[in-house]
């Protein structure tokens, strides 16, 4: 990162940390999370106080990578639930984010969550389109700055899954996916290839399966759980016959737990997740399992290491210093490797970092974060962003 926008962003931060030093200052933050939160439609509040209203909050995006360079753009959710639905419904969120950065490139994309009734049905997935460079270091968990190739490419990811509840807060379903890398090209030269040259074949591909899941959401929130635990599965099924490229499966599994660890401090927490991600048979290169990026490994940029098998974990203490100002400080360790068994200490990538959090919507417990986080292990690197909930 350079020198102007490290500058600008510890002016940020001071900034806001100075102003939680006395009541004015505290309603001058509560002032400005108001720009950020919006009803829709009608206040049912004036009617009924047990009813629900819908809102969407609208706040910016920020990141920062070499091969990006400063992107920029808004991130909005909408925060609802089902007509007339109460306490035992849990608060849908749609969120919506349109990015675009110094470099000419697009990315639009909503990761959603749909309660509805009742909840006896659960409705989640991913939608994204992208026209985006990426550091592509091949494959494997020894990669050097020396294999960096900066590639451009168009993504396309449909991901709808709808599940229905059999127990207590526990989902079972399944849905299609449907994702495409397509005008696969070489940004600029490595001094093998020219640039803009076509590595469609090399790494272009596109897949379309089924895709069967098992939910467990047992969390008071999903925005920003404070407790409660959180266990997804995913298989999918990828096959010629359903339009892809390549014949292969995906496994996913993510657990995640929340913890209060003092009575004193109700709205502090203690957040841990432990995921897993198996690529198997013949699987195209940009669906391998990776780390790096803002949920996984946030020390190492997008995508950082690839290959089959990805294991990671994480803790991440959430400290809520005033009613509007929070911090968190955050550590994880991983790797990728082809197989189980070659997995071993001496090559794990792990990384340390700290946040800074803005409550926007205090019913929701949303909250404006930036982090910044340091990578570590036979690589280094760092990295921030700045968006709209929780990284995990």
């Amino acid at each position: 990162m350079n020198s102007t926008l490290r500058k600008s962003l510890i002016l940020i931060l001071s900034s806001f940390f100075l102003c939680t030093a006395d009541l004015s200052a505290q309603k001058f933050v509560e002032t400005i999370t108001s720009w950020f939160e919006f009803n829709v439609g009608k206040n049912r509040l004036s009617e009924d106080t047990t009813l629900f209203v819908n809102r969407v909050v609208i706040a910016p995006v920020a990141t920062y990578e070499p091969s990006t360079s400063l992107g920029l753009g808004v991130g909005a959710k909408l925060l609802f639930k089902p007509k007339k639905s109460g306490l035992e419904t849990r608060t849908s969120n749609l969120p919506l984010s349109l990015q675009y950065t110094l470099k000419n490139q697009f990315i639009f994309y909503s990761g959603f969550t749909v309660f509805f009734d009742q909840e006896k049905y659960l409705l989640k997935g991913n939608l994204e389109f992208s026209k985006f460079p990426l550091s592509y270091y091949g494959i494997g968990n020894l990669t050097v700055e020396g294999d960096q190739r900066e590639i451009t490419f168009n993504n396309f990811l449909l991901q709808p899954l709808l599940l229905r509840r059999v127990a207590p807060n526990l989902f079972v379903g399944g849905g299609w996916r449907y994702n495409t890398n397509r005008r696969v090209e070489l940004l600029e030269s490595d001094g093998e290839l020219p640039e803009g040259t076509s590595l469609q074949d090399e790494l272009g591909s596109t897949s379309s399966g089924i895709e069967f899941a098992v939910t467990y959401d047992g969390r008071d929130n999903v925005l920003n759980a404070q407790k409660g635990n959180f266990l997804e599965f995913t298989h999918g099924f990828y096959q010629e016959a359903f339009g892809s490229t390549h014949n292969f499966m995906l496994s996913k599994l993510d657990f995640r737990q929340y913890l209060q660890l003092s009575p004193n401090r109700p709205y502090d927490a203690l957040a841990l997740q432990w995921f897993a991600r198996m690529a198997w048979n013949d699987t195209p290169p940009l669906e391998l399992s990776t780390l790096g990026g803002p949920a996984l490994l946030r020390g190492f940029q997008d995508n950082r290491f690839r290959d089959k098998i990805t294991l990671f974990a994480q803790a991440e203490y959430r400290w809520q210093t005033f009613e509007r100002i929070g911090f968190v400080f955050f550590g994880g360790l991983g790797d990728v490797n082809a197989k189980f068994g070659d997995f071993n200490f001496a090559n794990l990538k792990y990384d340390l970092g700290i946040g800074f959090r803005l409550k926007i919507v205090q019913s929701e417990n949303l909250n404006i974060r930036f982090d910044y986080g340091f990578g570590f292990g036979p690589e280094n690197d760092r990295n921030f962003y700045l968006g709209i909930a929780e990284s995990f």
